[in-house]
């Protein structure tokens, strides 16, 4: 009997070494997966390290010694003389900037050209100029309405015969219109020299396609300019279906020269805009080949722009008091715009600040459900002085063009840096001072994520402008990095807020590592959660309570033998991690965006009829801090740094060594303001519980509302409340 017993033990034994080794095969798999991985990263990172032998050569082919080639920044064409004194009696420009009249000469020299410029920097002349002094007519695909219209109210305001085809038009003029292209050159006094029209025009309308014919066969189809040209792009970030079709105009009207303008179009994002166009490869303007495309850029960066990124309080009382306090304090009087992510948000916000203020700020509201009539109302309010701040959606986007704009607040995140410089380009047009400010919380992660989970390259985008939100480098540098060094390569600003008042950088490895085991258990035990509630559980609130998904348990527990469906999941910090993580709301939710960016964390999304729900779970590269001990990670420091909100740069405590469990860690000097915070978020909870309103960003969102892309409507799934079982609210 004793015998058999020793051998079931013996058996037992053979059992769970077995099971042993194979839980270690499994290790050693997520290990060599995991070296693949590091490995791939420090290529990339030694891959981009700047050449010595010489600087990033300009698109397109290697310059032949030939006598074809062409200096379009010279002043020598039969045209020079002409220029800019024709636009100094037109506009009343006395000098030319940046490369506006070697672009100028190239379209004059009829050939195809990309003009890559800064928002506000002078586009639209280099299209404008050749247009009043070349035979013919331009056509310009444009992607707003507002815009064209503001196009064209400064062009008539020079005498410049314009005209617009949108939605609007009567059918007589619409007709008018129409035949005029088609008699183009045969009457002076009906002649257009520019017709703006939406690319869903020029798509879709078959009769403008044929009067545009009769228009080129008589040879009075100048050129065709294709204003913001990245939205011909998916990978840029206002993409457009309809703008993609524009390929046509190069097959059935060939050999007239087409301009594509933009402030932010990639290389990457460039050569997707040359193929969909037809456009042949991109040539230097100092020694341009015949037969190619002529690709002109312009610093990006504006030196009268000051950039700054701000803590935006959780509440939307406290948000709404903060901005307007802002904008009393540094320009009181001044005209700017904040931009709010929703319709819903952008009338809250204007309602703010006329009251905080006591009428002193003068707001009006802007977004794409207004009638017409009220959008042109706000618009020359606005520029007239009526109205000084205009609180919007990014309905009220490319073209918005006002001289003495001091400023542009964003009340969220935007969707991308594309679209945040853009934004922030409304500001300081004039050449004066202007201030850039974003109101940032980590709870825009969850927002915007489920904004754009159907994208090619939405998640993509967003890290990016994450990575800017939470960074301590110069946001000129930021820039620059993202467009590829077209913001100068002179070094940093000087002026943004990294440069003038950096905030310290501190390292939180231990209590990255306490996050990852707790997300970990939570994911392996079938929880879900979202990032707000991950960074209440890991701080010890809820009382370590998280959401169970009956379906999920059984999915991810198959190797468990007797795994139960249950509702609620538990967490003992002490016996995962070690205890809590002792940081602020804020400064925890600032690490897991890190961990986020450092692939540590994903998120991870749920369709409902209605919306997107946006979790979190263990990263792909997770496992290269939870394979450490708790002794193993106190050894290690800087594997992930975050900047604190709390904290300039010299002014916090050096981080101590760990003594163990209960050591207080790195963020010890967090501990003494953590009790008082639970209490202000007991009371935050009270107050949502009494029918407050979410702070601008947050994660509770009515179901069904739309947001807006550039003026075009999207219902898009949107981001809903979770309902994880934490005594405290996530936001």
């Amino acid at each position: 009997m004793s015998a058999g017993k020793g051998k079931g033990r013996e058996d037992d034994e053979v059992v769970r070494l077995t099971e042993e080794i194979s839980s270690i095969e499994d290790q050693i798999k997520s290990l060599q997966d995991l070296k693949k991985s590091v490995v791939a990263q420090r290529e990339r990172r030694l891959s981009n390290r700047p050449s010595t032998a010489s600087g990033p050569s300009l698109p397109g082919s290697a310059i032949p010694a030939t006598s074809s080639l062409v200096d379009y920044t010279r002043n020598s064409f039969d045209w020079s003389d002409e220029l800019l004194p024709r636009a100094k009696a037109t506009w009343g420009i006395e000098s030319f900037r940046s490369c506006q009249e070697a672009v100028c000469n190239a379209a004059l020299d009829g050939r195809d050209v990309v003009c890559v410029m800064p928002t506000g920097g002078g586009k639209s002349l280099c299209y404008q100029l050749p247009a009043i002094l070349s035979v013919g007519l331009t056509l310009v695909v444009s992607p707003l309405i507002s815009l064209s219209t503001d196009q064209c109210w400064h062009l008539r305001e020079a005498n410049i015969a314009c005209e617009m085809m949108h939605s609007g038009n009567t059918r007589e003029e619409s007709t008018n219109i129409l035949q005029r292209v088609k008699m183009a050159g045969t009457s002076p006094k009906d002649r257009i020299k520019v017709l703006f029209v939406t690319p869903e025009r020029v798509v879709k309308s078959k009769t403008l396609l044929a009067s545009l014919q009769k228009c080129y066969e008589r040879d009075q189809l100048a050129r065709i300019v294709i204003d913001e040209a990245h939205c011909c792009s998916q990978m840029g970030h206002d993409f457009r279906p309809d703008y993609k079709k524009l390929a046509i105009l190069r097959k059935i009207y060939p050999g007239v020269p087409i301009m594509c303008l933009s402030a932010t179009l990639s290389p990457r994002v460039l050569g997707d805009v040359r193929n969909i166009l037809g456009l042949p490869p991109t040539v230097d303007p100092i020694h341009a080949m015949p037969n190619k495309t002529v690709y002109f850029t312009a610093p990006l960066h504006r030196p009268n722009m000051h950039y700054k990124v701000l803590n935006r309080p959780s509440l939307a009382k406290d948000a709404n008091e903060a901005i307007a306090k802002w904008i009393e304090e540094h320009h009181a009087g001044h005209s700017g715009i904040v931009y709010a992510l929703s319709r819903s948000d952008t009338q809250k916000m204007a309602d703010a600040l006329n009251e905080i203020s006591q009428g002193r700020i003068r707001a009006g509201v802007y977004h794409a459900d207004l009638e017409d009539a009220e959008k042109k109302r706000i618009h020359h309010h606005w520029r007239d002085g009526r109205i000084k701040v205009v609180v919007a959606t990014i309905a009220f986007g490319m073209g918005i063009d006002k001289g003495d704009v001091r400023f542009v607040l964003h009340a969220c995140i935007s969707k991308s840096i594309d679209s945040y410089y853009q934004e922030t380009g409304r500001a300081g047009r004039d050449g004066q001072d202007a201030d850039c400010v974003l109101f940032y919380r980590p709870a825009d992660e969850a927002r915007i994520s489920g904004m754009v989970a159907g994208e090619p390259t939405g998640q993509e985008k967003l890290r990016s402008m994450l990575s800017y939100a939470q960074s301590t480098r110069c946001r000129k540098c930021l820039f620059g990095d993202y467009f590829e060094d077209r913001f100068g390569n002179d070094g940093a600003c000087g002026t943004c807020d990294n440069c003038t008042s950096p905030l310290e950088e501190q390292d939180l490895t231990l209590e990255a590592w306490k996050t990852i085991k707790v997300m970990e258990e939570v994911y392996d035990e079938g929880g879900r959660i979202t990032l707000a509630g991950l960074a209440d559980l890991v701080r010890g609130l809820g009382g370590g309570q998280y959401t169970v998904v009956d379906s999920t348990v059984k999915k991810r527990a198959k190797d468990r033998k007797g795994a139960k469906a249950k509702q609620s999941g538990f967490v003992d910090l002490d016996a995962t991690c070690g205890g809590k993580v002792v940081l602020s709301k804020d400064n925890t939710e600032r690490m897991c965006i890190e961990l986020l960016l450092k692939n540590l964390l994903a998120d991870e999304f749920n369709a409902t009829a209605y919306s997107v729900n946006v979790y979190v779970r263990p990263g792909r590269d997770a496992l290269r801090l939870s394979r450490l001990s708790l002794d193993e990670v106190q050894t290690k420091s800087n594997m992930v740094k975050v900047t604190v909100t709390d904290k300039k740069k010299g002014a916090g405590t050096k981080r101590t060594k760990r003594a163990g469990p209960s050591s207080r860690s790195g963020a010890e000097k967090e501990e003494d303001d953590v009790e008082a915070e639970e209490e202000v978020q007991l009371n935050h909870k009270r107050s949502r519980k009494s029918g407050a309103d979410p702070a601008p960003g947050s994660n509770d969102v009515k179901e069904g509302e739309e947001a807006e892309e550039d003026g075009w409507q999207v219902l898009h799934t949107t981001r809903t409340a979770m309902s994880d079982p934490i005594e405290i609210d996530s936001d």
